[in-house]
This record gives C-alpha cells, structure tokens and sequence, in this order.
C-alpha cells in the first residue's frame, strides 16, 4: 500500500535535519526532498537513472507538508493526492501527523497477463473511507523506539475484472506497531491490528454470489531480532534482481529462463536470509465468522484462530502451525449429522531439527545454472544429519458427539528410508459414540472403524489409550503389530508324504 510505503521511507531515510520547528521554509523543504533522492539513489545503485520523485516537499513555517499524487485515479472526491504533515522533534526524531487519503476514489489497475482472464488484464477498482486517523512517531536512526497508529473507519472497496465482481466492508480497522531497538543491536517489530464489521461478497462469471462476514478479526504478530544490515542486502538484491528480469518474463506462456545477473541477484537475496532475524510469531482469531454460498449453503463459525511461528536457536530451524476452531455449525446439513460436527478443533503441527545453513545451501544449489537435479541428492541427505528431521504433533484435540480426543507425537527422519515414530491418544466417550452409530444410519458406515479403535484400546480409567510405536514401516498399538492384523494365516508346515 502506498501508505505504507510512505511511513516506511520516512523511516528509514529522514535524516536529522537542522532546521528549527518555528523556521522551515522552501529551502529546507528543497534540501530534505534531495536528500530522500539521493538515498533512492544509492539504494538503486548507479546504473538506475532516477525519474522525478512523485512527492513533493513544501515548507509550512513549522513543519513540513508532503504530498503523494496518486496516479492513475480515474475520479476522486476532493484531494487526489495522499498528505501527510511532518515534524522534527528532538534526537533527530520525526513526528508524521494528519496523514490523509482521498475520501473517494476509483482508478484502474492494470495486472500483468498471466493466462487467466480472471486474474489478469485490467481491473477497476472504487473506494471510499470515513475516518481517517494515521500518525506516527520515527526515529531514523533507530536508537530509540518507533510507532505507528492507523485508525480508519467505515471503509467500501469495490472490484471488477472481466470475470469477478467483489464488494467490501469494513466497519473499523486499527494497527499498532512499534520498531524497537535491543542492546544486541538489532530489532524487534510488533504488530496489534483489529478489524471490525468485515463483509465480503464474491461473483464469478456471473454465478452464485458467496459472502463472507466477520464480527471481529484480530491479528497479533512480532518479529525478534531483526538484522538490519541482512535487510538492507535483502532490498538491495531485490531491487537489483527486478531491473535484471527479462521484458518477458510475466508474459503469458513466457518460458524465459533467468539471465545470469538476475540469477546472481537471486542467490545473493537467499544469502541475506541467513540470520536476517531471530524468531517470528504470527496470531490471527477470528470471531462470528460466516460464509454463505447462494443456493447452496453455508456455515458458521464461533472462533478461528490461525498462527505460525519459527525460530533457529543454534542455527536448528523450528517451525509450527496452529489451527482452532470452536463453535463449527451448519444448517445446510441434517440435524442428526450436524450433531457430530466437531465443535472444537485444535492441532498444532510442527517440524524441527534441520540446520538453516543446509536449507541455505540447498537453495543456493537450486539456483545455480544446469538442469543436473542429481546434485540436490547430497544436500537433502545433509538435511537429516543432525540427529534427523522432526515432525511433530505438539496438540491435537476434537470432539465428535460424545466422544473427545486428545494426543500428541512425533517422528523423526533420519533417512529418506529410516524413521521412529511415537504418539500417544486419549478419548472419552468412544463407548457412546459406538452405540449412537449402531442406530444412526448417517454413521454405520463409520462403525468398523470405531469397533477396531475400541479394540486396540487400552482401558485407563475412564478415558481410552492408544500408544502407537512405528520404526520404518513396522507400526504397532499398544504393542499389537498392525502388520499382523488381516494378514494371511501362517500355511501349515508340510508334513510327510501320504502312502496310498
């Protein structure tokens, strides 16, 4: 978003200009406006000619008044440019107030061709914002911490390509983020941002409308131990990959292969990745959410949440996932088979053990010129060399009718033909759920399943208890080997021959 980017240069290049609050005028506003070209400028490098910046920098007495031009607006309700006022403070610290949008606009944007009209090709786009509250706190230096505030209120976007038509509502939206600096030097970035009254509605080639509501979505995100001068080498790679692409190569069908700069661009942009942070964490919930296909149904949720995180203590890579869902309901379905949808809902999956610096050096082997893929085989082998690869499991709980489950596990690679495995379970209320499916006709044609489960079960109070133990493909329950489920009975040993 061009919002974005605005703050984010303000950031990052506002130098600790001199001029005092009660005396700005056009020639300070000239000199900081060049100094912002001049940092465009090296980050680009010296084979990028600069066009004239697209904001402009006017001295109003005690501050100064930046205005972005937004191209391509095809109308717009009053100012067809974003604004924002800003102000030194002391320590070389800049105050960023009264940033403004249009209140209504509509442009057209045109997508790259990527083969399906639906995505590509032109696509107009209207909206229009009431409350608009965006200010901001920025020290350029980082040596002191940074804020963001957005506040903006009932929000309309409207969309249309050649095959989909979409609308949006957004009653609130509302982000914090701070950039802070850490005695070791580097960064931690956190983010707070909730969205109210969200409403959606889709139309594909003229079909059935799908909509989409939500009461409250709520996402809360941080990033530790950002390395800046991994980051700076991350955008001057990329920078330096985009002006090294073919015309070509976003062209439908476009087979172009990645001329040797770009490629070396490629590698040094996977490079920078190596210790770029410590760890990230990312939570989204989501409240009241709603989906409806016209004609065809819908359900309804209480509570989503959604999160992923990874850190790399010691340079080991650990990442996961986590999914819940609570209150899961549908009216499109039968009340007898509605009552068996999971009402709770919680698994996190996860993956560890795997040194970074193998990742790294598998992707920098992809990358390099040649079609040989043999040459991956010893970096993924070198992947599992630490002690192998885990995969895990650390929650996992559902209910279904009267029955609720519990478990966790793991297995560990340590070849591609080599594992151990271990992951315990737990239920209640399996028994019920047994007898409910002899009755049901909607669930007979689960109760093989359930009786076999009964049967591997080991009785611990009143709950159920499955231990299952795999090394390679051996799998055993409770110390039953599956294997030897279903198998063929052992042929009788052949005995001597029979006198006629």
């Amino acid at each position: 978003m061009r919002l974005s980017r605005l703050i984010a240069l303000c950031l990052l290049l506002l130098p600790a200009f001199g001029a005092r609050a009660d005396d700005i005028g056009p020639a300070q506003a000239q000199a900081l406006q060049q100094q912002l070209k001049d940092w465009l400028g090296g980050l680009l490098g010296p084979t990028v000619k600069l066009p004239d910046m697209p904001w402009q920098i006017t001295g109003e007495h005690d501050h100064y008044l930046v205005t972005l031009p937004i191209a391509g607006l095809d109308q717009t309700a009053g100012n067809s440019a974003m604004t924002a006022s800003l102000r030194p403070l002391d320590g070389g610290r800049w105050s960023i107030d009264d940033v403004k949008m249009p209140s209504a606009a509509s442009l057209t944007v045109t997508i790259p061709d990527t083969g399906d009209v639906a995505t590509g090709g032109p696509m107009k786009v209207a909206f229009t914002v009431g409350k608009q509250d965006t200010h901001a706190v920025l020290d350029p230096g980082l040596a002191t911490p940074s804020t963001l505030h957005i506040d903006v209120g009932n929000l309309d976007l409207t969309t249309d390509n050649a095959k989909e038509h979409q609308e949006q509502h957004i009653d609130s939206y509302l982000v914090d983020s701070a950039l802070k600096p850490t005695p070791e030097g580097r960064l931690d970035l956190t983010m707070d941002a909730t969205m109210q009254g969200w409403k959606s509605a889709t139309r594909i080639n003229g079909g059935a409308a799908i909509a989409i509501a939500a009461q409250t979505m709520h996402a809360l995100g941080r990033v530790d131990g950002v390395n800046r001068d991994r980051v700076a080498a991350l955008l001057a790679a990329s920078s330096a990959l985009f002006r090294a692409l073919p015309d070509d190569v976003m062209q439908k069908g476009s087979k172009t292969e990645l001329p040797a700069p770009a490629r070396a661009q490629l590698r040094l942009m996977i490079a920078s990745l190596q210790d770029m942070m410590g760890a990230v964490r990312l939570e989204e919930t989501v409240d009241g959410l709603q989906v409806e296909a016209a004609g065809m149904g819908g359900l309804a949720m209480r509570h989503l949440t959604v999160g992923f995180g990874g850190e790399a203590p010691g340079g080991k890579l650990h990442v996961w996932f986590d999914i819940g869902i609570d209150g899961l309901d549908t009216p499109s379905l039968p009340p007898r088979v509605a009552a068996y949808l999971p009402h709770h809902i919680e698994i996190r999956p996860s993956m560890s053990g795997i040194q970074t610096s193998d990742l790294t050096k598998l992707a920098l082997d992809a990358t390099e010129d040649g079609d040989n893929k043999d040459r991956f085989a010893p970096d993924i082998a070198a992947l599992l060399t630490h002690g192998g690869a885990e995969l895990g499991i650390e929650t996992l709980s559902f209910d279904l009718g009267p029955a609720k489950v519990d478990g966790t596990g793991h297995v560990t690679v340590t070849s591609p033909g080599a594992w151990h495995g271990e992951a315990h379970l737990t239920a209640t209320g399996l028994d019920d759920l047994t007898t409910q499916a002899r009755t049901n006709p909607d669930l007979q044609q689960a109760l093989p399943v359930l009786i076999m489960l009964r049967g591997l079960a080991k009785p611990d109070g009143k709950s159920l208890v499955w231990d299952i133990a795999s090394d390679g493909p051996s799998v055993t329950v409770n110390g039953i080997d599956l294997s030897q489920l279903g198998g063929d009975k052992p042929k009788p040993k052949p005995g001597p021959p029979q006198k006629r």
